[in-house]
């Protein structure tokens, strides 16, 4: 696949261009809406596919779809689940049908009023049998929750009936990579081939030229919610265009915000500009986990009281403060500290204690064996977490050494267990049950888990069907409790993330999905 760096004065002015052109051949829906200043963003990689969730989607696609599309309901910053399409839901005594009351007023890109008719008619386009949507495993029982009918008693009523009661499957429909968007038959020809979103979204998908750019436009009788904006919920309104610009190289990014041609791009601690008053750094309280792995069926390792010492040896809340610039705490929980879950039990951690590690070192028979730390330079915070984990090991009597493995060597090994220690990242997950279903399981069946605890199992399997967040919020309580005392990995920080933003916009902000939001966001 060829990537076309837009960073040249002749590409921009050739992308000015057919900006031009698609505005004299838009959709008539597209052209009522004004033409105020075009917000542009740098885009790492193009966008394979128009479809959401569609079998070639990336992370671009989700980024210009979540200004398009909606759902019936949406994530806020703290990931809890706010109404959008939906203005009301209720659960059934049996836990098993959602009965959701639609929005009145919303129409489409096209015009068409949105009715219960729609929302069935996009379900089944999507998981049917012939659809690329890439995440009907999430609505057919094999990875998430399985929908047995959908339901339009009326107009403005949708029942969404499950096979079994499943806690997360709000959750599952707000996703910004796997939504559950609520489209127009528009959306497809008459013989049900795709043509391009439309959408109930503040924004019109206007014009695409595969890998150089998406513009989309203001829709002119959007219709936003009257509660406060909160990552993808609340109060939505554009007021610019906004043109996702596809430059593949991070440098060429950063020059080409600094030359002026772009007003946005996603940073990282290597690809930030020096403070300068024609630019900001929006920093983003991330999900992501950055986590020291150690292999518990390792013969060493195989012992608490081993995995306890390693844990004792290291500064956690220094080494979170040094590497992350000083942006994130140290956090000692799978749970996220943006998440609405995170509370006093989940802030408990270890302190670093090396008289006490001595001891359990003793007691864990350690006699100076070397242990062999993976990682990678493909990442260069996981490398750095790496270096100076190695080096406080060392520090403290634990012998190891740097084992460098090329990334795809090293997301082998973890997925089929071979390592004795590793500097891993787990990557963003909405509720924290679904990060501790990745981290607990049987090793003899899933080589990448990491925590064999019947224990833990059993509180997780418990909280399966419930969705009360109070009981939700003991159970997480729990396992935090059981992690600490069984070490079978050890969290260092969830990992921040930039967005470096032009003066001439206002009113950009952060969350911790790290997905770029135009919506509310002004350009002079």
């Amino acid at each position: 696949m060829t990537h076309f760096p837009m960073t040249g004065p002749a590409r921009l002015a050739g992308a000015l261009c057919a900006a031009a052109f698609a505005a004299a051949n838009a959709p008539a829906a597209a052209q009522a809406a004004p033409a105020p200043p075009e917000i542009r963003y740098a885009e790492g990689a193009g966008t394979p596919t128009s479809l959401p969730g569609g079998r070639g989607r990336n992370t671009s696609t989700d980024n210009v779809l979540a200004h398009v599309v909606e759902s019936l309901v949406a994530l806020r910053a703290d990931m809890s689940v706010a109404p959008m399409l939906a203005d009301s839901w209720t659960l059934s005594e049996d836990k098993r049908a959602y009965t959701f009351k639609l929005r009145h007023g919303v129409t489409f890109h096209d015009g068409r009023p949105l009715t219960s008719a729609e929302v069935k008619w996009s379900y089944d386009y999507l998981t049917g049998p012939a659809s690329e949507y890439a995440c009907k495993n999430l609505y057919d029982g094999s990875k998430g929750a399985k929908v047995v009918a959908v339901e339009t008693p009326d107009p403005s009523t949708v029942v969404m009936r499950l096979a079994e009661p499943y806690a997360l499957f709000l959750d599952q429909m707000a996703s910004v990579q796997c939504p559950m968007a609520v489209l127009s038959p528009s959306s497809v020809d008459g013989e049900g081939k795709w043509i391009r979103p439309v959408g109930t979204g503040p924004y019109v998908f206007a014009d695409w030229k595969k890998e150089q750019y998406v513009e989309l436009r203001p829709y002119a009788a959007y219709q936003p919610r009257e509660e406060a904006p909160s990552g993808m919920a609340g109060r939505k309104q554009a007021l610019a265009g906004v043109r996702f610009v596809v430059i593949p190289d991070a440098a060429a990014q950063k020059a080409a915000l600094m030359a002026g041609q772009v007003d946005a791009y996603n940073a990282d601690e290597d690809n930030l500009p020096a403070r300068d008053p024609r630019w900001s750094i929006v920093t983003e309280q991330g999900l992501d986990t950055v986590t020291l792995l150690m292999q518990t069926r390792d013969p060493l390792l195989a012992k608490p009281e081993m995995r306890r010492a390693i844990a004792l040896a290291l500064d956690f809340p220094a080494i979170a403060r040094a590497l992350s610039n000083g942006n994130a705490p140290y956090n000692p929980s799978l749970v996220p500290t943006s998440s609405t879950y995170y509370g006093a039990a989940e802030r408990a951690g270890y302190e670093k204690n090396l008289d006490e590690a001595r001891k359990l070192l003793q007691a864990a028979g350690y006699h100076g064996e070397t242990l062999k730390l993976q990682t990678s330079k493909r990442y260069p915070y996981l490398y750095r977490v790496a270096v100076v984990t190695q080096q406080l090991l060392n520090k403290a009597g634990i012998k190891s050494e740097l084992e460098m493995l090329e990334w795809g060597a090293q997301v082998s090994n973890f997925r089929e267990g071979r390592f004795q220690l590793m500097a891993f990242a787990y990557s963003a997950r909405t509720e924290p049950a679904l990060l501790f279903r990745d981290v607990i399981g049987d090793k003899s069946r899933t080589p990448m888990a990491q925590w064999e605890s019947p224990d833990a199992a059993a509180i997780l399997d418990g909280i399966e069907a419930e969705p009360d967040p109070a009981r939700r919020q003991q159970a997480f309580d729990r396992l935090h409790a059981l992690m600490l005392r069984d070490a079978p990995l050890l969290m260092y920080y969830n990992k921040p993330g930039y967005v470096v933003v032009s003066s001439k916009l206002h009113g950009y902000t952060g969350w911790p999905l790290r997905k770029p939001r135009f919506f509310n966001v002004t350009k002079n």
